[in-house]
């Protein structure tokens, strides 16, 4: 099955691991957020999503676990990537519940500077 749509960051909370905000320390840290994303389309819900990263000098290291929960299920997102200019990520679908229980495939979003972006989900159910 594939869908479409539109995401967008609704909410983003990053401290490092010591309870700081994140831009308040400089060079090398590891940080947990805390991000809301809102989804549009063939895929309509909310994703609340925990990154753990670590900034080296010059790359931000992800990994995070996503639920996105929709009016037909839920769907669970794997994500491992980085960010130096841009996001690079791999996302997959690990899991899923109703309409979308047992599902696994991939995810590739295509993020604007506004922090929001177009979406593609190809899972098998």
């Amino acid at each position: 099955m594939k869908a479409t749509g539109t995401i967008e960051v609704k909410s983003w909370d990053e401290k490092t691991w010591d309870g700081r905000s994140y831009q308040e320390v400089e060079g090398r840290k590891l940080t947990e957020a805390h991000v809301q994303f809102g989804y549009a389309g063939d895929v309509s819900g909310v994703g609340n999503c925990r990154y753990l990263m670590y900034y080296g000098d010059d790359v931000a290291w992800t990994t995070a676990i996503e639920e996105v929960t929709t009016d037909e299920g839920t769907l669970v997102l794997r994500h491992v990537g980085a960010y130096r200019s841009s996001v690079e990520a791999v996302i997959e679908i690990v899991d899923g519940t109703g309409r979308y229980l047992n599902a696994r495939g991939a995810v590739t979003v295509d993020w604007a500077e506004d922090g929001s972006g177009t979406y593609t989900l190809e899972y098998e159910v």
